[in-house]
């Protein structure tokens, strides 16, 4: 009910957490103010309104909430890395450098294009006796800690960040994700107090709330033409028991393009005053560009974009989205900066003030003149910018408007000019970014008037992506897609392993162009020792050990599939492995090859689909994300007793080759294991030194080595070996000896003894 809302909006507090008497009087109290709405003595009730409230609850005037504020969430699936947090912000104020990307472009680069930026709303609700406008800023240039201003967004009880993935293989994959990397939040400007952190204290200064919460969600994808932008979408309701009037939505950004390998961020002038700022009005589109690469002299030739996409409904007057650039407004200021040089320049401290360069409220609803917007371009300094949209003439109680931008960063891709030059040939990959995002967001709506319209109905959004086909349903974010990840399988033996996948990638269709256009399948395998020799990187650059394509046409090799099939009789209908439904084809290495794997050491297959490309739009081959399978090879096990268990490396001296740089990193295995077994590790004077279970499906990989080299997955290994990191059961690494050992077999009782070896 609405009254929930509005209870929430005027007393900070949850009424299903009230007293059911108390619930009872506030439902009457707010349905009694709706009916009158129309009434000339509105203002009255809701002066009066603060009287009822101390009858409902003592604590009304105090927000007694924790909040849930969560700032680690960073984008990496494609090549920004953005942190996005649920209290309206990106970015980190560089307070987590070089740890979590403060809007990095390429990925891994340390080339930061972003210091902070928030979400900024503002109107003006229809009975404040004030008649001034009011504007929550997520954050902006006179942020303080003390006291707390500028940090106007603050979370409900519980409230936290949800991650989900369109990625089959995806630890979050989920039905309903829009992207390769969702982040789903809700915060709200409703509270005026939120819970002592750090020292600070809990008011937040000079703010006034307009009484809504917003509903944001972030998308992101790793295809080669859309891993360079990042889209926002920010859904604001009005909770009030009133109307806000003359609504404004914007977002406020501090974007500062640097190269952190040359100079580290906030040393001052030196970071913050190098970049000049562009404005494309045809586009939506604000832009940041490095002017001076100084100090260092490493320039980080590149660009940030904020691009306003689109709204749903479109503001006040606007009826098409190729007319919604009449109603984008761009302004510029210098960082906390006023009373000097250009009035244009000062840096707005009020929400509402006379001056219309010191109001937030009117910074929001106009542009800079012409020749400011200049001015900033050809000038570099320490600006902060904000790109806006509106009005929205009314939004009444209960309402809500949708408002979507995107961040885009791209290379400068004419590096033979200083990058001050700042000219069209320099911003070709910037551009084409934005228009990819831009057609991304648009769709299925084609000419733009936010409505499903006939013809436009061509996709459907389903688990995992977009299929061909109507829904009913106006679809946004379509992209053209590559074929859908092959499913894997592995067998692991003694010295071999083998991966099986199946065809499903081959009746993958284009979203966009509704066509069947799968090519073929690359394996990967990586190398012996890549994990070790380079634990952080090893599996971004997996070598390519296999090319498979199509015979039936003029695109690349035309290798055929005999070589991997399985079986190539016509009514073959795939393998199947216990426990797995999917139905296999292919394999790798191809049947009668045989390639070795060394015992012990972690090798990753992987297997991707790609297409053949689309012409039309420009777009070269692609490729899905790789499936893979971790993999240490092995003996199978075995309670034959004939079999004799054993361990390597035996003797182990300290610093294996493939130990890490640490006595918990270091690893032997036991091979020839029963399927199920309690293996016990004796000093020659009888002590025990440790006592552990395995099984064929435990192999020890909870010791600290694959915490550290194995990344996400569990290698899969035979069943008869099980890893020690030479810990002892009193956590501490043993000594140099020799040691013995029992197996007993769980399933038959026998019992077997060994020995190894320990030299450091």
């Amino acid at each position: 009910m609405l009254s929930k809302y509005y209870f929430s909006t005027l007393s900070g507090k949850n009424i299903d957490s009230q007293p059911k008497k108390h619930r009872l009087v506030m439902h009457l109290v707010v349905k009694f103010l709706i009916t009158r709405m129309n009434n000339r003595y509105i203002n009255t009730y809701i002066l009066f309104l603060p009287l009822l409230l101390p009858l409902v609850t003592a604590e009304a005037q105090h927000l007694s909430k924790t909040t849930d504020a969560v700032g680690t969430f960073y984008t990496n699936v494609g090549q920004i890395g953005l942190t996005i947090t649920n209290y309206g912000t990106m970015g980190t104020r560089n307070n987590s450098w070089p740890n979590q990307p403060s809007c990095v472009y390429p990925s891994g680069s340390l080339i930061e294009h972003m210091y902070q930026s928030g979400l900024w709303i503002g109107g003006q609700l229809r009975h404040d006796l004030t008649y001034h406008a009011r504007v929550t800023t997520g954050s902006s240039d006179r942020v303080s800690t003390s006291p707390l201003t500028g940090y106007e967004f603050t979370t409900d009880v519980s409230s936290t960040m949800v991650q989900r993935s369109s990625l089959a293989n995806s630890p979050y994959f989920d039905r309903n994700a829009i992207s390769h990397q969702d982040f789903l939040a809700e915060y709200t400007d409703r509270y005026t107090r939120v819970p002592v952190q750090s020292g600070i204290g809990d008011s937040i200064n000079g703010h006034n709330p307009l009484g809504i919460t917003v509903y944001q969600e972030s998308y992101a994808w790793n295809f080669p033409y859309a891993n360079n932008f990042v889209i926002l979408s920010y859904t604001i309701t009005n909770m009030n028991v009133d109307t806000i009037d003359g609504l404004y939505i914007g977002l406020w950004c501090d974007n500062v393009v640097r190269n952190t390998n040359a100079v580290r961020p906030s040393v001052g002038r030196l970071f913050f005053q190098s970049c000049g700022e562009g404005f494309d009005s045809l586009a939506r589109m604000m832009y940041t560009y490095e002017s001076n690469p100084s100090p260092g002299s490493v320039p980080a030739n590149s660009y940030i974009g904020v691009v306003l996409l689109g709204a749903t409904p479109f503001p006040t007057g606007i009826c098409w989205l190729h007319d919604l650039h009449t109603q984008t407004y761009y302004n510029a200021w210098l960082y906390q900066q006023g009373g000097t040089g250009y009035p244009e320049l000062y840096s707005p401290t009020d929400d509402y003030n006379a001056s219309p360069y010191l109001s937030r409220y009117t910074r929001l609803g106009n542009s800079l003149p012409q020749s400011i917007i200049t001015y900033v371009h050809n000038t570099p300094n320490n600006y902060t910018t904000l790109l806006s949209t509106g009005p929205w003439e009314t939004l009444l109680p209960g309402q809500s408007v949708q408002v979507v931008f995107a961040i885009v960063c791209a290379d400068n891709s004419n590096k033979l000019l200083p990058e001050r030059t700042d000219d069209i040939t320099q911003r070709k990959f910037l551009n084409a970014g934005s228009l990819w995002s831009q057609q991304c967001y648009n769709g299925e709506d084609v000419n733009g008037n936010d409505t499903l319209d006939a013809g436009e109905d061509i996709a459907t959004r389903a688990a995992g992506g977009i299929i061909p086909g109507p829904d009913g349903k106006l679809t946004r974010y379509v992209l053209p897609t590559p074929p859908s990840q092959p499913h894997v399988h592995a067998e692991v033996e003694n010295q071999q392993a083998t991966i099986y996948w199946d065809r499903s990638a081959e009746f993958s269709r284009d979203p966009q162009s509704g066509k069947l256009d799968f090519e073929g399948y690359r394996i990967y395998r990586t190398n012996a020792g890549a994990d070790i020799q380079n634990p952080s990187s090893w599996l971004l650059n997996i070598p390519i050990v296999g090319d498979f394509d199509r015979s039936d046409d003029a695109i690349r090799y035309n290798t055929g599939f005999n070589k991997i099939l399985i079986d190539t009789s016509k009514n073959f209908t795939g393998i199947t492995f216990a426990g797995d439904t999917t139905h296999y084809f292919y394999r790798f290495p191809p049947q009668g090859t045989n390639v070795t794997q060394l015992n012990g050491w972690q090798y990753v297959y992987g297997v991707s689909a790609y297409d053949s490309g689309d012409v039309a739009n420009n777009i070269s081959s692609m490729e899905s994300a790789i499936s893979s399978v971790s993999t240490i090879t092995g003996s199978k096990a075995t309670s034959d007793p004939s079999k004799e268990i054993g361990v390597y490396p035996n003797p182990y001296y300290g610093k294996a080759i493939w130990d890490g740089g640490s006595e918990r990193s270091r690893k032997i295995y036991f091979y020839n294991l029963p399927a199920n077994a309690t293996i016990t590790i004796f000093t020659l004077a009888g002590d025990v030194v440790a006592q552990f279970n395995h099984s064929s499906t435990q192999a020890g990989t909870n010791i600290q080595w694959f915490k550290q080299f194995a990344g996400a997955q569990v290698p899969q290994f035979a069943g008869g070996e099980h890893a020690w990191d030479l810990i002892s059961k009193y956590d501490q690494a043993i000594a140099t000896g020799l040691y013995l050992f029992t197996v007993k077999d769980k399933e038959t009782g026998d019992v077997k003894t060994g020995k190894f070896v320990v030299i450091k």
